[in-house]
């Protein structure tokens, strides 16, 4: 079993990857050619382009770290999961066997919640909160 990526013909644009045996029967959709990730160089990813002879990493545009730090908290704290790359496994056919995902801790769960209550003052204070921060940082003054 081997990684391919399913490349867009026309762009080079790396759509998905999978994992593919290499000569089992398997026809991809129009306009998308596969091409194999051997392992050398980049890793083909989503988003990602094939030139032609290598992958090249996506294009990521710079967020300034305090807005990077408070989208991805607005997320954390509704969730009591957080991914563990121990416990995540995979067969050898490619099939998750264990996703990863394991239970926070309470100190976890309030760290989060403390940070992301800063960072929210602290925009409040420059004067711009939008409604769903606004939302979210009443949310924490409550709890």
């Amino acid at each position: 079993m081997g990684r391919y990526a399913m490349v867009v013909t026309a762009t080079g644009a790396v759509d998905n990857v999978i994992v593919y045996d290499g000569v089992s029967p398997f026809n991809p959709p129009a306009g998308i050619e596969l091409v194999e990730d051997t392992g050398s160089g980049v890793p083909a990813e989503p988003g990602g382009t094939w030139n032609g002879s290598a992958f090249v990493r996506a294009v990521v545009p710079e967020v300034p770290t305090d807005e990077a730090r408070t989208r991805v908290l607005m997320r954390e704290v509704t969730t009591t999961k957080k991914f563990d790359e121990d416990t995540f496994v995979m067969d050898e056919d490619g099939n998750v066997t264990n996703d990863g995902m394991i239970d926070k801790t309470a100190d976890e769960i309030a760290a989060e919640k403390a940070e992301l209550k800063t960072l929210l003052l602290a925009e409040l204070d420059a004067g711009d909160l939008a409604h769903d921060r606004t939302q979210m940082l009443l949310r924490l003054e409550r709890e």
